[in-house]
């Protein structure tokens, strides 16, 4: 793995609560938010507010939670939130929102990104940061990227990389040429995970990578700083393996 990457946003996300998310918001932390558990409040004021103060947000479909549940998607009501965010806020550029998918299922991801190529294209024109999942199947995730880019007439994307070894393999990774990728799921740096990265860095010399998980709620300001390593230079392995060693302690990159 690179000695050296710069990772500087770290999206906290599990506020259950309306008042914990909204105590994050007052923070100014960058947080993350899922689609079905956005109210109208959070849709039309707080998040634009933050995302106009310079505060990133980024925005999960749902996708992983109804799979692990087993229930369906409500597609259509994701894009409308997307659009409503898009295009609320004066900085549409700290907006971090995934493209639909279905987890484990390249097949019928490809099938979502047909039925909602012009949304997605409108999201990107918009000046959002979209996150495209690449799931693995028969295809390379290199194929699969080309697949996205073919359909959406456009790279000014984020390319999505499951953090499980068995959705997508570091030799997969290498398939991989492009400039911003965001790890899905919780990213704790396991070897597997160096490899991954490693594969993606080592193609993509500085590109962009960063990641979201779940983070405990009803925390203060100093907690928070606490639990969560941010940099805006360059972080040695040493030092990341030594923060990670800590109890309670994750790792966040961008």
């Amino acid at each position: 793995m690179p000695s050296h990457f710069t990772w500087n946003i770290a999206f906290h996300s599990g506020f259950t609560a309306d008042s914990d998310l909204q105590a994050a918001l007052d923070v100014g932390i960058a947080i993350g938010v899922v689609s079905d558990r956005v109210t109208l409040r959070q849709q039309l004021r707080s998040l634009p507010d933050h995302l106009d103060r310079g505060g990133k947000v980024f925005v999960d479909s749902g996708a992983f939670t109804a799979f692990r549940r087993q229930l369906a998607m409500d597609w259509p009501k994701v894009p409308t939130l997307y659009r409503a965010l898009c295009t609320t806020t004066i900085r549409p550029e700290n907006l971090s929102i995934i493209a639909p998918d279905v987890v484990g299922d390249q097949q019928a991801t490809l099938l979502l990104w047909h039925r909602y190529a012009q949304d997605i294209r409108s999201w990107i024109d918009a000046g959002a940061r979209i996150i495209i999942p690449l799931q693995a199947g028969l295809l390379s995730a290199g194929e699969v990227l080309q697949e996205a880019i073919g359909l959406l007439g456009t790279k000014a994307f984020c390319a999505g990389i499951p953090s499980n070894l068995a959705a997508m393999t570091a030799a997969d990774c290498r398939t991989l040429a492009h400039d911003d990728f965001h790890i899905l799921g919780r990213v704790v740096m396991t070897d597997e995970l160096r490899d991954k990265v490693h594969a993606m860095l080592t193609r993509n010399t500085g590109a962009t990578i960063s990641s979201h998980a779940n983070w405990l709620r009803s925390r203060t300001k100093a907690a928070w700083m606490r639990g969560m390593f941010v940099s805006n230079s360059d972080f040695t392995v040493k030092g990341l393996n030594a923060f990670g060693s800590g109890e309670k302690s994750s790792v966040w990159m961008a």
